[in-house]
This record gives C-alpha cells, sequence and structure tokens, in this order.
C-alpha cells in the first residue's frame, strides 16, 4: 500500500516544525520531528491496521484510525489501495475539534 497525506496533514507537520523550530529555536529537534513522522507512518503501509479505531475510543461514526507518535496524534483512513493520512494534530489539544 502507499501513503498518501491530505494538504491538512502537511500543514500540520510543517507548523509543528516550524514552531519547534523558530519559536523554540531548536532547529535540530524539527528535523527529528519531522523523521519520527514520515517514519512511523510509513509503517502503515505494511501494518495498516495498527492503529486504534476512532469509533472504538469515542462515540463517533468514523472509519479513522489514529497511532500516536510522541505527543502528536495522526488520523488516517483506509482505502483499498492507499492509506490517507488525514492531520496531525498535537494530543494535548481538543483534537476533535480540528477533525469534523
Amino acid at each position: 500500500m502507499r501513503l498518501s497525506y491530505r494538504p491538512a496533514a502537511i500543514k500540520d507537520i510543517e507548523s509543528t516544525a516550524n514552531y519547534i523550530e523558530y519559536q523554540l529555536k531548536n532547529p535540530s529537534a524539527a528535523e527529528k520531528f519531522k523523521s519520527a513522522i514520515v517514519k512511523k507512518t510509513a509503517l502503515l503501509k505494511d501494518n495498516p491496521e495498527i492503529g486504534m479505531k476512532l469509533s472504538d475510543k469515542f462515540d463517533i461514526d468514523s472509519d479513522y484510525r489514529f497511532i500516536i507518535i510522541n505527543k502528536q496524534i495522526v488520523f488516517y483512513e483506509i482505502h483499498s489501495q492507499y492509506i490517507e493520512i488525514i492531520r496531525v494534530l498535537d494530543g494535548r489539544t481538543d483534537y476533535l475539534t480540528h477533525l469534523f
């Protein structure tokens, strides 16, 4: 299977990396952050069901699944030919409001 990132997910990754690099003044941590997201989401290609179903955690009618990478929650959906990364959101926020 291949991975596809929605524009919102790419923006989430870029804005978090920019915050780390410019606000926290830590460019190496920003690179590590991006690398961790890319490496760990790549695991979904061979193991698409490793993430928990969002509907199992919340009373929501959704096919979204999620994995946690450090403090980020990666939301994704499994399609027949690919896995779509929906959003990459900070787990310490009210992330559900950003999903729907």
